[in-house]
């Protein structure tokens, strides 16, 4: 009986042995075939099948309505954007724009900064060039400074609005116009709740990454 068992046992180990065997090549198979796949994927891209990117870098005129003052203030800035082109109709974006007061009362600087994030739909009719409509959400920060005390407060922000791109030469494209209707909602100055209506007017250069 206990020869009968060591020899079960020896059968046992080399079928365990074997099972691990089919396993490792098994294994191997697999991650040849994905290696495999990425190298594939790597030479289509290499190619000219990465998806399109947009950098664009545009000037920006604001007009801003303050939450504690009234009328309206004119800001100077301009804003940086990046677009993951998904296909010819739909994009991804990612906005930062830095916008500059004039000179406030008691000699006060402000500088607003906006990161914005949302969906874009393309109409084109070239690979380059063409209207847009999009919608962006994200926030605001809003920082002042007078004589040597500095203060900031967070926002939320919304930007809706479009524009149009037209092609200049290779890989570059004119933003001839956005314009977007912006919404923030920074407080009053005595910390109540506030809704701040801007438009902002764009203009600029686009280099595009990547093509099909």
């Amino acid at each position: 009986m206990q020869n009968m068992s060591g020899r079960e046992q020896t059968v046992m180990e080399k079928m365990c042995k074997m099972r691990l065997f089919r396993s490792a090549k098994l294994f191997a198979l697999a991650t040849g075939l994905v290696f495999a796949s990425a190298g594939t994927a790597h030479c289509q891209y290499a190619a000219g099948h990465l998806p399109q990117v947009d950098l664009a870098g545009t000037y920006s005129f604001m007009q801003a309505n303050a939450a504690n003052f009234e009328g309206h203030f004119n800001l100077n800035g301009g804003s940086v954007s990046l677009a993951h082109n998904v296909n010819d109709r739909f994009a991804f974006i990612a906005d930062v724009g830095v916008y500059r007061f004039p000179e406030l009362p008691l000699k006060t600087n402000n500088t607003m900064y906006t990161y914005l994030f949302g969906p874009r739909i393309l109409s084109r009719k070239s690979d380059r060039a063409g209207p847009f409509a999009q919608i962006l959400f994200g926030g605001g920060r809003l920082n002042a400074s007078s004589s040597g005390i500095k203060a900031g407060e967070n926002a939320f922000a919304i930007a809706i609005g479009g524009g149009l791109d037209m092609p200049l030469r290779s890989h570059f494209t004119i933003r001839v116009v956005e314009v977007d209707y912006l919404l923030t909602r920074f407080a009053n100055g005595n910390g109540s709740s506030a809704t701040q209506n801007n438009f902002r007017v764009s203009a600029g250069l686009v280099y595009r990454l990547g093509g099909r």
